[in-house]
């Protein structure tokens, strides 16, 4: 039986794949295939009744001080079973499916088509709240879930290059699944932008259990926190 396929947050990801030194963990045979979670945000453009146009990625560097390389996505298993989830809720039905997935000007985008509002009983009624509320704008960001191929802890000091748990630079991954969410990572992944007027400034600052993290009391403490938990 193949492994699976688990899906972690960045810095999980990051703990999983460091130790003192920055050495690589050594993992059994057979243990799960490890992907990551990144959230982004842009804003939304509406192709058609129930069709709207999503950013997922870009090349910026985001709140977890990672960039990927939009260059770099491999959709040939994604675009099989192109199904688009609410919250990486992959036990709940989808809410719609991707029907145009690819990279455009240097950013990963997807156009999903909504299930109908009528016709898929509770499945259809909550894709249409999702629907609206992505239309009117109450929803932008969006998450990917993928398995990195390729990829490399930056060295720039200033995404961490010299601490703990420094920035990652993914060369190549592969998309397992997208998804609707509420809260971003990136700060360019929304859906793709309305003629609002209002211009891109810069990407707002770190969470504060992230900032704190890379900060030296936050390293410290959380070296700590490691130890511990690794008995």
């Amino acid at each position: 039986m193949a492994p699976t396929m688990q899906l972690v947050t960045p810095l999980r990801f990051k703990e999983i794949n460091i130790e003192r030194g920055k050495r690589p963990i050594v993992r059994r045979a057979g243990a799960p295939l490890v992907g990551v979670r990144k959230q982004t945000v842009e804003t939304v453009e509406q192709l058609d009744e129930r069709t709207l146009r999503f950013v997922l990625s870009t090349g910026t560097i985001d709140r977890d001080l990672d960039m990927i390389d939009p260059a770099g996505w491999r959709l040939d298993h994604f675009q099989k079973n192109p199904v688009v989830l609410w919250a990486h809720q992959a036990t709940l039905l989808p809410v719609g499916k991707a029907v145009a997935t690819g990279n455009t000007g240097g950013r990963l985008t997807s156009a999903v088509q909504f299930l109908p509002s009528e016709g898929y009983g509770a499945a259809s009624e909550f894709a249409d709240s999702v629907y609206k509320l992505a239309r009117d704008g109450y929803l932008a960001a969006t998450s990917v879930g993928f398995r990195p191929l390729r990829w490399d802890f930056t060295a720039d000091k200033d995404r961490g290059g010299d601490d703990w748990f420094p920035g990652i630079d993914y060369h190549e991954q592969e998309l397992v699944e997208f998804s609707i969410c509420t809260v971003p990572s990136n700060p360019e992944a929304l859906l793709e932008p309305v003629p609002s007027g209002a211009a891109h400034g810069e990407a707002p600052p770190l969470p504060e259990p992230l900032a704190a993290a890379f900060a030296a009391h936050g390293k410290r403490r959380r070296v700590l926190q490691l130890l511990e938990a690794t008995g």
